[in-house]
């Protein structure tokens, strides 16, 4: 989670967590948030991003 405030992001990162990976990047997209995920499953872990985030890579 990217924002201007640590606070937010603090805030954001935890309810995003509680989503699961799913609702939390249709949550990001619909809200326009920069959201980097690193998910453990049965094969170890993989990551998954938001387009927002994504746009801060270029």
């Amino acid at each position: 989670m990217v924002s201007d405030s640590a606070m937010t992001a603090d805030g954001l990162s935890t309810g995003l967590f509680v989503l699961g990976q799913t609702e939390a990047l249709r949550l990001a997209e619909q809200e326009k948030l920069a959201v980097f995920l690193i998910v453990r499953d049965k094969d170890g872990y993989r990551t998954a991003m938001s387009s927002e985030f994504a746009k801060l890579l270029r």
